[in-house]
């Protein structure tokens, strides 16, 4: 089986910010690509889940820039599965450049959700773990902490919805549309590169559903709280920033 899987990415002017910064939702967007193309490699890919009544969800992902990528380059973005646990897979991801350094190095944690009641499914009950059981464990980085919220009060900085093109397969929003909103509501930050990027999806959001975004600036770090319409929270992320 092929555990590490490894593909070239050519970064277009659309992927940057005005500054000539990666989008993190370009970031994320590329680790999921690598990411469901491994999945498929090993026999655990959406449709095979699919047919098991479950479906592959992020429920948190963090990266970190160790350089910022160049617009119209190509980059490798490799991807490696740990050995799961009961209830999650972690899965780590490296992008480099055409010589071989290292521009951003992430983690993720990976769930199984039931696609009928949309709840937390077992890993070890719908994949068989036997060819799993000798795969090395290299750990690149740390699993990420849950990021901490902050107390919610007073007006939202913005209200947003998921619309039709935000959608994915499951029928939620994509995880990396969501990146486009927490970027939106931190706002111009010309003078602020995205040192880390930090996600952890709570609660799926669907189409059309009111999310109201609250924003806490520390500094060095900008959290934003999406609740949803029954006050939930949504989504949590936290960016560093330089």
């Amino acid at each position: 089986m092929m555990w590490e899987l490894t593909k070239d990415y050519r970064l277009r002017w659309m992927d940057f910010d005005r500054y000539g910064r990666i989008h993190p939702a370009v970031v994320l967007d590329i680790f999921q690509d690598i990411a469901t193309l491994q999945a498929n490699d090993v026999g655990i890919g959406h449709d095979e889940m699919l047919e098991k009544g479950v479906f592959w969800a992020v429920a948190r992902m963090k990266y970190e820039v160790l350089r910022e990528p160049v617009q119209g380059s190509v980059v490798s973005a490799s991807t490696w599965p740990h050995s799961p646990s009961h209830f999650s897979f972690m899965r780590d991801y490296l992008m480099a450049d055409e010589d071989g350094a290292a521009l951003i190095k992430a983690t993720s944690e990976w769930v199984l959700i039931d696609a009928e009641n949309r709840e937390l499914a077992s890993v070890k009950d719908a994949i068989d773990l036997t060819d799993f059981e000798t795969l090395e464990k290299r750990a690149f980085a740390k699993k990420p902490r849950k990021i901490k919220t902050f107390p919610i009060e007073g007006s939202p900085r913005r209200i947003v919805a998921p619309a039709y093109s935000d959608i994915d397969l499951n029928g939620h929003m994509n995880n990396a549309r969501y990146a486009y909103f927490a970027v939106d509501t931190m706002g111009d930050e010309g003078d602020r590169a995205i040192r880390s990027f930090q996600i952890d999806y709570r609660v799926e959001a669907l189409e059309g559903e009111e999310l109201r975004l609250y924003e806490r600036d520390d500094e060095d770090t900008v959290t934003i709280v999406g609740m949803n319409p029954e006050g939930k929270i949504s989504f949590t992320c936290a960016m560093e920033v330089r």
